[in-house]
């Protein structure tokens, strides 16, 4: 499904070349729920973030020229909102002298779609998140890329401004993490231990 997305994405960007203008709509359409959610991660400043998503798409119009560049749509785009929500957020606070790197990342999994197609119940779900809740800014930004926006590792380390090596030693770290808070939180295994590994490999 996200192979086909993709190629979908690439042909998009071949119509925007020919001056498209339908073909930017389309393109919004298509990624406009990803680039926001990611954006929401940094900011519940809900007109920033419109104001930054729209900013890019300009800009991809702009530069239609240079379409046939773009790779890997979806990746292109969710790092061009983090760079344009960062800059902002660095603007608004330039008083307080805080690095972009030093945002939080605030994580918030979308639980209830496990709770109907694993059927587990809303006492574990509940569990699930205070689990979720226990890691920290990098570990629930990479859990993001990885598993909620399908990035490989090499996007993930341009992302997040890091070695690939680093992105597999931060994946490893984070699931060993999850584990053991995930023990902590169940005295006992339970079949909830078995779904949430079952969606880390």
């Amino acid at each position: 499904m996200e192979e086909n997305g993709s190629q979908a994405a690439l042909e998009l960007l071949q119509r925007l070349q020919l001056n498209d203008e339908q073909a930017l709509a389309c393109l919004m359409k298509s990624f406009y729920d990803d680039l926001y959610n990611y954006a929401f991660r940094f900011t519940p400043d809900d007109a920033l973030i419109k104001d930054c998503i729209q900013e890019v798409f300009i800009s991809v119009w702009q530069r239609r020229q240079f379409a046939a560049e773009i790779l890997s749509p979806k990746f292109y785009l969710l790092r061009a909102v983090k760079n344009k929500v960062l800059k902002s957020l660095d603007r608004l606070n330039r008083k307080s002298n805080i690095p972009i790197e030093e945002y939080n990342f605030l994580q918030e999994f979308s639980i209830e779609k496990f709770i109907i197609e694993k059927q587990i119940s809303e006492e574990k779900a509940a569990k699930l998140r205070r689990t979720l809740t226990g890691l920290s800014r990098r570990q629930n930004e990479i859990i993001h890329l990885k598993f909620y926006q399908h990035l490989d590792h090499a996007q993930i380390a341009e992302l997040m401004n890091i070695s690939r090596q680093s992105v597999y030693n931060l994946l490893h770290e984070t699931i060993q993490k999850l584990r053991n808070l995930w023990h902590t939180e169940f005295v006992t295994r339970s079949l909830g231990l078995i779904f949430l590994l079952s969606f880390f490999y």
